[in-house]
Order: structure tokens, then sequence, then C-alpha cells
């Protein structure tokens, strides 16, 4: 049961790792952008609780509209 709980977390963390990178890049392109205050908000908090379909979307929002 040990192990098998040790390996769960070997997948998981580096998967957190990433999205918190993931989600770092994404919020300092959106901190770059000039954005209503609660359009600012509302990205800022999808780009964190939308596991890195947020950041996405995000992204691919900062190229579309420039």
């Amino acid at each position: 049961m040990t192990l098998f709980a040790f390996s769960v977390w070997l997948i998981i963390a580096p998967i957190i790792a990433a999205q918190y990178v993931y989600a770092t890049i994404g919020l300092i392109v959106l901190s770059k952008r000039e954005l209503p205050a609660k359009q600012y908000v509302l990205w800022n908090i999808f780009i964190l609780l939308v596991f890195f379909i947020g950041c996405t979307v995000f992204l691919i929002y900062n190229k579309v509209k420039k």
C-alpha cells in the first residue's frame, strides 16, 4: 500500500509543478496587458483555478487579440 501511495505522488508532483510554472508564465503575460480591472481579475482566477486549460486559453486569446 505504501509503494502505491509513493508512486502516485511521483506522477502527481511533476504535474502540479508544471502547472505552477505554466500559470506563472500566464500571469506574467497577463500583467503586461492593459485590461479593465474586472477582466484582469477574471483572467487571473481562470488561469489559477483551471489547470493547464485556463492558461492555454489565455495565451491563445493573448495571441489572437493583440
